[in-house]
């Protein structure tokens, strides 16, 4: 079949913020075959930084300096926040394997780190209108630790109200980490085993090299090797980091996929679409295209997918598939999302 330059008759980008994190690029659009040459201007693009973790544990407002005058000023948060801080270490031979377990509300982080154990800080946050009211909700946030589980508890039946928790968790680069959350996990730089359970938050997951298996929501991946699986309801955003990716990665979305490819990108490519419309392609392989069916989906390749050991599968059976070319210059008017 002859390859074909696919090129949007309409694109559009939203980017909203939900409380519990920023939502992600929501990209849409027609594609035609066409001989035109030309390209559109490059879309916003979802922005994967790796910024340092941080854990902001303060109580609010801080006591000021004797003989100072305390000034506050009209903000959209509770006038007062208390806090508890909780670090533990567990020695790597004591616990091989981790598993977080995590109500709404508790945020969890996880980065690498060279070392032979593990180690968790617990934020217990409480906010209201009073010293005894944020203390109040901070005390009904809770974490435990049972054997190789860690419980993330929050007992405030009012829900998205009062009280949440925030955990960091330094843990050994190649040791096995299972997440259970209803809120946001976020994962940077591990090489071991990585499992995410999130179906009613968003998870991200940048330069995890190793077996990466992950349900949630909403997904954003950035790497360059691994056995990656991927499956969302909303959508997942996808950024390979090298020219080659090596392992294999599988994604599946309800809603859309987009992947951002680095010029002359080589791993061979499959996509799955149910109309040939709902594949979008900006990318610099969009001439090398090749489009056939696949039972009841059209299917769009790149590369030498059938003698290919793990060729890259991305696949929207209710929305669209997009190929994108890192930019060399970010769009000025999109902000990263920030977090929680």
């Amino acid at each position: 079949m002859k390859p074909c330059n696919l090129l949007p008759d309409s694109a559009k980008y939203v980017h909203a913020s939900a409380f519990i994190l920023a939502l992600s690029a929501l990209i849409g659009g027609v594609s035609v075959c066409s001989s035109q040459k030309s390209r559109p201007e490059p879309l916003p693009l979802p922005f994967f930084d790796e910024r340092p973790f941080q854990l902001n544990c303060a109580d609010r407002p801080s006591p000021p300096p004797p003989g100072v005058h305390a000034w506050f000023t009209v903000s959209p948060q509770a006038p007062y926040a208390r806090t508890h801080l909780d670090t533990v270490n567990i020695p790597l031979r004591e616990v091989a394997a981790l598993t977080i377990a995590a109500e709404p509300l508790n945020w969890i982080k996880i980065g690498a780190a060279r070392q032979d154990h593990w180690t968790i800080h617990f934020c217990a946050k409480g906010e209201g209108d009073s010293a005894d009211e944020a203390n109040g909700y901070m005390q009904k946030v809770s974490m435990q630790r049972t054997g190789s589980l860690i419980t993330l508890n929050k007992t405030d039946a009012r829900g998205l109200t009062g009280g949440q928790g925030e955990l960091l968790l330094e843990a050994p680069v190649e040791a096995p980490v299972t997440v259970h959350s209803d809120a946001a996990v976020e994962i940077h730089d591990m090489a071991g085993p990585v499992r995410i359970a999130a179906m009613h938050g968003r998870a991200v997951v940048l330069n995890t090299s190793g077996l990466v298996n992950v349900a949630a929501n909403l997904i954003d991946f950035a790497g360059s090797q691994g056995d990656v699986s991927l499956s969302a309801p909303w959508d997942i955003n996808i950024e390979f980091t090298a020219q080659q990716f090596r392992g294999n990665l599988n994604a599946y979305a309800d809603r859309q996929v987009l992947a951002i490819l680095p010029p002359d990108f080589q791993t061979p490519i499959r996509i799955y679409v149910n109309r040939p419309k709902d594949f979008i392609c900006h990318a610099d392989i969009c001439s090398k295209m090749k489009q056939d069916r696949e039972n009841n989906l059209y299917r769009f390749t790149y590369g030498d997918v059938a003698n290919a050991p793990a060729p890259i599968t991305l696949r929207s059976e209710n929305a669209q598939v997009t190929l994108e070319t890192t930019p060399q210059t970010r769009h000025p008017s999109f902000a990263p999302p920030t977090g929680y």
